[in-house]
């Protein structure tokens, strides 16, 4: 008994320091939503596809669309290195982690950019922080390596680990003279040397197995198998924010086919060949396949899931309270998509539900080709702030009568997946989130829970939300907040509302089964 308490306590710990990453990274995510909103609104203003709708010559709009679309291209390319601050934020009152983890990121990038192995392709760097070099000692500019989070990750360890030890620094020793501050930052940076170089080691062997992946799908970009690969690939890495790494390849190299025009210009990409036909008003064929299903998961699917999310709230003033926030972010999906921020979002606080979306996307791709239904985006820019799939291409694209069987099956196909991810956004809150193999660890958690708030009797009334419950109860003082925590809950907070308990994605489980217990009590009295 002594050893199922103890191992039920260190899953009670690893659920709490689990679910409290989702309020470590919420901002960030806010950050991030803001930013796809400003990149958004720059891009509808300026999109020369969108002539048609609207044109905007006066230089002050031009020149306030510009503005938007740097400031939220910045944040997206930068996202990881705003999560590292956040990360190094936590936990701490003092502003030196932090000061110590962004010196150690530049020593990071700066190393990977001077000390890259040469014949690497140019999508696996980028401008990072705006840093690059340029020397007679190399035969191109250098900019650091695009790595992604995982930089960020090895240097919120690498000053964490540094700033600990400094603190146990002591005053008598031969380097006595250095105080421990400073003693951190050489730590980090002896740390963040070795972790560079690491990279710089490691990289390349990164780079090859995934240029294994991507010519397993160029081998044959036609075959359903390869875009259901292409589509699971193209969101992990876009989630890693490593996606340039394959769309460069996909979207504007001979990977993603090749076509020459009548004047003998060879264009080269799925995203290059569309732009150039339709700029040619030739009606695109043979491509757009690549991103087809961002019109169906952008205009349809994630629409659905933020629904199916937004009837998980069982407390009508909160959910008064939120119905804007989602009204809003339904419209950006709609206009601009937002892809990346929800699926991070999943991530951590749904992992299956995660996964759910990633083999759908990938069948997407795939039936898509089966049916041999394509549409297309014209761009030209970055492939990492491109928002392909919204409302106003593909109101642009009704408008041409070549497209029309495109265009309904499509909407067929968007249709079920709005009701196939509403319908299991509910199913996994309901069902799915708490102990999905069957282990027992929800009656556990129920019943110890129950014990924590002083018994049934104890609860005057329960609501939930995808991320916690919130419980009013008779005798406050009967309370263990400690078991609460040990019970998995990341956080407690009291409110006017009552107490917030931080359960995650099992939140809605516990409140339906507490509930039920309830009503069962009281039919029995």
């Amino acid at each position: 008994n002594k050893e199922c308490h103890l191992l039920h306590n260190r899953r009670g710990d690893g659920m709490r320091r689990w679910h409290s990453l989702l309020e470590i990274i919420q901002f960030p995510l806010k950050m991030l939503f803001v930013a796809i909103i400003l990149t958004g609104l720059g891009t509808l203003i300026t999109n020369q596809s969108l002539s048609v709708f609207w044109s905007v010559n006066d230089r002050n709009i031009l020149l306030l669309a510009d503005l938007f679309k740097r400031t939220g291209s910045f944040i997206i390319v930068n996202f990881p290195f705003f999560v590292m601050i956040k990360f190094l934020a936590t936990k701490s009152n003092s502003s030196v982690p932090i000061m110590i983890g962004i010196t150690g990121y530049v020593l990071v990038l700066v190393i990977t950019m001077l000390f890259q192995p040469a014949g690497l392709p140019t999508s696996a760097s980028s401008a990072i922080l705006g840093l690059s070099y340029s020397s007679s000692l190399f035969d191109r500019t250098r900019y650091p390596l695009q790595t992604g989070f995982f930089a960020c990750a090895a240097v919120v360890l690498a000053s964490r680990i540094a700033y600990s030890k400094s603190r146990t620094k002591s005053i008598y020793g031969f380097f006595s003279f250095v105080d421990r501050d400073t003693w951190g930052l050489i730590l980090t940076l002896i740390l963040c040397m070795i972790t560079g170089f690491a990279l710089v080691w490691l990289w390349p062997i990164v780079l090859n197995l995934l240029n294994t992946i991507f010519e397993f799908i160029a081998t044959d970009i036609t075959n359903p198998m390869n875009l259901f690969v292409y589509g699971v690939m193209d969101r992990i890495l876009a989630d890693l924010n490593l996606g340039a790494l394959m769309r460069t390849l996909f979207w504007y190299g001979e990977q993603g086919g090749t076509w020459i025009n009548n004047l003998g210009v060879n264009y080269m990409g799925d995203v290059g060949i569309w732009t150039a036909q339709m700029n040619s008003l030739i009606t695109p064929s043979g491509v757009g396949r690549l991103i087809t299903p961002y019109y169906v998961l952008n205009l349809f699917a994630v629409p659905g899931m933020l629904i199916g999310f937004y009837t998980i709230f069982t407390d009508k003033m909160e959910k008064r309270r939120i119905r804007l926030f989602f009204l809003l972010a339904i419209l950006v999906s709609l206009v601009t998509g937002t892809l990346l921020p929800l699926e991070l979002y999943l991530l951590i606080l749904t992992p299956l539900l995660f996964v759910f979306h990633l083999v759908m996307t990938g069948a997407l791709f795939g039936i898509f080709q089966s049916m041999s239904v394509t549409l297309g985006f014209s761009y030209t820019g970055s492939t990492v702030t491109a928002m392909p799939g919204t409302l106003f291409d593909f109101m642009l694209y009704v408008r041409n009568p070549n497209m029309q069987h495109t265009i309904r099956m499509i909407f067929l196909v968007g249709v079920i997946l709005f009701v196939l991810y509403f319908a299991f956004t509910r199913f996994y809150f309901k069902y799915l989130a708490l102990d999905l193999f069957n282990t027992g660890a929800s009656k556990r958690r129920v019943e110890g829970f129950i014990l924590a708030v002083g018994g049934l009797e104890n609860i005057k009334m329960m609501h939930s939300s995808p991320t916690r419950l919130t419980i009013q109860v008779v005798d406050s003082s009967l309370i263990n907040f400690s078991q609460i925590q040990r019970l998995g809950a990341s956080r407690v907070v009291e409110s006017r509302a009552g107490y917030s308990v931080n359960f995650g994605a099992g939140s809605t489980i516990i409140k339906n089964e507490i509930n039920k217990r309830i009503k069962e009590m009281k039919r029995s009295a």
